[in-house]
């Protein structure tokens, strides 16, 4: 069994590959390491394959179609015409059926994280939540500093 901090890097892991897929063709603004290997994630499948792998519980299994999904909805660009992009729908269909998760509980997931979206905590709160065993999170005051955006 996994300990809670390999679990947690899992999950950050996947919701990665679909926040950074549709940015994998046209590269990270910013040139860090860290911004090649989030977009490398999102274009590796077997690495996708693998971290759903590792997530034997279902419950964890749930809690990454969510944050999945959280992660698609929460990042269109201006030129897309749909909430969620055909290459993070694409992804995320990937997702659903790695996670071998029933057309129901997909349903429930997703309800939950539009409730979620909806809530006044927003998108950053969730996250840190669901990541806090991963050490600081940053502060809402840090992320919106100017060249901070991309995080």
């Amino acid at each position: 069994m996994a300990s809670d901090r390999e679990r947690q890097l899992d999950l950050l892991q996947i919701a990665c590959c679909v926040a950074w897929v549709d940015e994998s063709e046209n590269g990270a603004d910013a040139s860090e390491e860290a911004a090649r290997l989030l977009a490398a994630w999102a274009v590796d499948g077997a690495l996708l394959n693998e971290f759903m792998a590792r997530l034997t519980v279902a419950e964890d299994r749930l809690l990454a179609l969510k944050l999945a999904y959280m992660m698609a909805r929460v990042s269109q660009r201006p030129e897309d015409s749909a909430a969620i992009n055909p290459q993070e729908k694409a992804l995320y269909r990937q997702l659903v059926e790695g996670l071998r998760l029933t057309e129901t509980k997909v349903q429930e997931a997703e309800w939950a994280a539009e409730q979620d979206l909806s809530s006044s905590k927003g998108i950053w709160a969730l996250l840190g939540a669901a990541f806090s065993g991963l050490g600081a999170w940053p502060s809402q005051e840090m992320l919106e500093t100017p060249g901070m955006q991309w995080l």
